[in-house]
């Protein structure tokens, strides 16, 4: 039996959170049982209370922990109580919970693991989308293409649909967002991710995004996350690659300076390359260090995953 989670993550959403959660199809191709979870991310409206009367179960924090934190709640609960789908929608009416079926249609089908929806996907933005916010999106969008190597044009999106694999494997860390951490994740552990242009509203109908309120703090926090999960996967490529760099710069200073020294008798005048030539293989060594350690830790960080993955697999065959 096919069981899917529609996990909506709110804060002050009460005007709009029982009209998306009425709106979820509970009759969906491919799947038997559709369960719509609202988590109510320390709201201080009603928020909480439309979304039960709506028919959602409620999962609530008891304060603002993060759009990263309430998406890791969804993912726990899909693996404790083993569900083989997982589908994100906001909460504000952006998206529309009757395009869930084609949202979920490539993953059920097997054509893909993880499906995401793009505003982007025919190179046009949504109507009304301010300029610095298309602009932050293509950005955004072609770094988690550069770090993950697969193609993204939407990178940013929350309305997305996961498979069992990806379910069970997919690692989440940071507080803040975790929509491009994701695909950089997934991305690097082989599953393949389709994107699925849907129609989405440009604008909030009620109130004002969070998010484009404070566009520097998402954008810092957005380059920290996918640092995050890129650096976990390529640890020598982060700090492997540019300590032997370094280190190979500061011998050949070292050295320049040496033969300086066998000619004339003196450092001078380069004794600024001398100590700026000690100085790079000394950071150098410390970058190998760190990416000794990093590598150490992110096979620790995959051990741990295999282990999750195999019990989310037994909760699973505990709910067939």
């Amino acid at each position: 039996m096919s069981r899917l989670l529609v996990s909506i993550p709110a804060l002050n959403e009460e005007p709009t959170i029982g009209a998306v959660v009425s709106a979820v199809p509970r009759r969906i191709p491919g799947i038997d049982e559709v369960t719509v979870m609202v988590v109510d991310d320390g709201s201080s409206d009603g928020t909480a209370a439309a979304a039960a009367a709506a028919g959602a179960l409620v999962s609530r924090h008891s304060r603002n922990r993060g759009l990263g934190e309430a998406f890791r709640t969804a993912l726990r609960t899909a693996r404790r109580e083993g569900f083989h789908y997982l589908v994100t929608i906001d909460g504000d009416g952006q998206f529309d919970p009757s395009d869930i079926p084609a949202l979920l249609a490539p993953v059920t089908a097997g054509v893909a693991e993880i499906s995401t929806c793009s505003r982007f996907l025919d190179e046009a933005s949504p109507e009304g989308m301010p300029l610095v916010k298309r602009l932050g999106n293509r950005v955004v969008a072609s770094m988690v293409s550069r770090l993950s190597g697969v193609r993204v044009r939407d990178a940013t999106c929350g309305f997305r649909a996961y498979g069992p694999a990806a379910i069970e494997r997919l690692g989440s860390f940071s507080r803040f967002t975790y929509t491009q951490e994701a695909l950089i994740d997934l991305a690097w552990k082989g599953f393949s991710i389709a994107e699925v242009a849907l129609p989405v509203r440009s604008s909030r109908e009620h109130g004002r995004s969070r998010i484009s309120n404070n566009l520097w703090r998402y954008a810092t926090l957005s380059v920290g996350a996918m640092y995050s999960a890129a650096h976990d996967h390529m640890p020598w490529r982060f700090y492997g690659l540019p300590g032997l760099l370094m280190i190979l710069a500061g011998i050949c200073g070292e050295v320049f300076v040496f033969v300086h020294w066998l000619v004339t008798s003196a450092v001078t005048p380069y004794k600024g390359v001398a100590i700026a030539g000690l100085f790079m293989v000394v950071i150098g060594l410390l970058l190998l260090i760190v990416a000794s350690l990093a590598d150490t830790s992110s096979h620790n960080r995959h051990l741990l995953e295999e282990i999750i993955a195999e019990q989310t697999r037994r909760n699973r065959s505990g709910h067939a």
